[in-house]
């Protein structure tokens, strides 16, 4: 299910070029690239897994654990890359090309994430 949802999720926005469900330790859960992905989509959601959690934790150290950080978003000169905190210490990354709308892009992957955490 998990996976028909990445794959429906980049085929309908065209910005996206791969997603990934990643656990807390960087291992991919569920992965759906594009015929038109360019980077390896596996090796930048490992990579990015530990800055990101660490990001997490000092946030939660900074509120008290009364706040949790949902959303990341990346930016390079030809990327956007969107990294949504799920549930269970899963993540989903979507790498993006970056438009001057990326916020439509942003907009698209949130309506979806509800019927994702649904469906882990």
């Amino acid at each position: 299910m998990s996976e028909e949802i990445l794959k429906t999720l980049v085929e309908e926005i065209p910005e996206v070029e791969s997603a990934l469900i990643i656990d807390e330790d960087g291992i991919v859960v569920y992965r759906y690239d594009s015929s038109r992905s360019s980077i390896d989509s596996e090796e930048l959601a490992t990579q990015l897994v530990n800055p990101i959690k660490s990001c997490d934790e000092t946030f939660q150290d900074l509120t008290d654990g009364k706040e949790v950080l949902e959303e990341t978003v990346i930016f390079s000169k030809n990327y956007a890359i969107f990294i949504y905190n799920l549930v269970n210490e899963t993540y989903l990354i979507a790498i993006a090309r970056r438009t001057p709308l990326y916020g439509k892009t942003r907009f698209k992957l949130r309506s979806r994430l509800p019927k994702l955490i649904k469906a882990l």
